[in-house]
């Protein structure tokens, strides 16, 4: 005889067992990790976000924000990606700052420079990403190829900033470093090969779901040129089985070393080797060449103090054809013995400098910014007196 009371608890089990059968069938044992990726062309090349979720076997649905050239900074006034934040459910969102931590050149080298504005815009998005219910992952990119010496500026600068912020680290630079015998750039020397790219989504897999890499992916191709994906899908990379293990053990070794970028010696940024000077009057005239336009130039500066406040020209003089270019200096002013200001070039820039006496010579940084995002540039500066001497305080 059917015994109501246990054949229904029995039968309510069951039901509830085939439901929790039926849902994990029709949505699988979990998720997958909904991923942005908000960077540069080091982001869009080769399409990498389609890399890393071909590669991940389904445990990666990710989505990429790119701007060419662009900062952090530049990313979160000028582009919609905080739209695309807000506007989804994240799990992740990895940043990628530019590739010289926003400055495309100092002393006309592309070098790594000071942090200080890649800490600012990584603290402004992390905050954003938090206020979202996602959590911030960086993507510690490579130094450019020939410049291995800077890796380690990289290196700090993100392990700096992901241990104040209790971020992860995407060790793509240690990867590059440990990945002989591949090709992992484009003709340019910054940019990524497709290996290079397939290298960066694996040390991406390997750290966001413990995934592994096959030789071969499959995604929407990507017009490098354009920063477009095409309308046609195929083979976003595909590599030698020799070529596969190699990048999948350097990505291995680089996930393997997480942490000790955190140990590292703060280096010296470009810049900061000048040594600020506090003695002296920056009154008068004072020549000499510097390299702030991409080549070396005869500079004369006039500086003219009254009080708090100065005015003056700086002239810049070019050898081919030989001219001179006068700038009014804007917004000049004097206190504790450093002269700042500003002057405007033809090329719809400002350049800030500031200036200061050292050993009798007068020193100075510069940084440039223009209406392009591509017109980054900063340097430093020394000139001696002109033969005019320091009389020129209160004309």
């Amino acid at each position: 005889m059917f015994d109501l009371a246990n054949g229904g608890l029995c039968g309510v089990r069951l039901l509830l067992f085939g439901l929790l059968v039926a849902t994990a069938g029709l949505y699988g044992a979990e998720a997958p990790l909904r991923v942005l990726f908000i960077g540069n062309s080091y982001t869009y090349y080769n399409n990498l976000a389609g890399m890393v979720e071909g590669l991940s076997a389904g445990r990666i649905h990710a989505t990429a924000v790119t701007r060419g050239g662009a900062t952090l900074g530049e990313l979160y006034t000028v582009t919609d990606a905080r739209e695309v934040l807000r506007a989804s459910r994240w799990d992740v969102v990895v940043l990628q700052e530019q590739s010289t931590l926003g400055v495309s050149q100092f002393n006309g080298d592309m070098v790594v420079n000071d942090p200080a504005g890649f800490f600012t815009w990584a603290r402004i998005w992390d905050e954003e990403i938090r206020r979202a219910g996602a959590r911030t992952v960086f993507y510690n990119a490579w130094a450019r190829k020939g410049r291995g010496e800077l890796q380690g500026h990289l290196d700090w600068a993100h392990g700096f900033i992901g241990r104040e912020l209790g971020a992860e680290l995407l060790p793509v630079g240690t990867a590059f470093a440990l990945a002989g015998g591949v090709e992992l750039f484009a003709a340019d020397g910054t940019h990524p090969s497709a290996a290079g790219s397939y290298l960066a989504a694996c040390v991406a897999v390997m750290v966001l779901v413990r995934g592994e890499c096959a030789d071969r992916v499959e995604g929407v191709l990507m017009d490098n040129e354009a920063a477009r994906l095409r309308e046609e899908r195929g083979a976003l990379v595909s590599l030698a089985a020799s070529e596969a293990v190699v990048l999948r053990r350097a990505a291995a070794g680089a996930v393997a070393r997480l942490g000790e970028d955190w140990k590292l010696a703060r280096p010296v940024f470009a810049g900061e080797a000048v040594v600020a000077g506090r003695g002296g009057e920056v009154a008068g005239r004072w020549e000499g060449t510097v390299w702030l336009y991409g080549r070396q130039a005869n500079v004369t500066l006039q500086l003219n103090v009254e009080g708090a406040g100065c005015s003056g020209s700086w002239t810049v003089f070019a050898t081919e054809p030989p001219t001179s270019t006068v700038l009014p200096l804007e917004g000049c002013s004097v206190a504790d013995g450093r002269a700042r200001f500003t002057v405007r070039t033809l090329f719809l820039t400002a350049e800030t400098h500031e200036a200061w006496v050292r050993d009798g010579a007068l020193q100075g940084r510069m940084a440039l910014q223009g209406e392009s995002i591509y017109r980054r540039q900063g340097g430093s500066w020394t000139l001696q007196r002109g033969k005019s001497g320091s009389g020129d305080r209160g004309r």
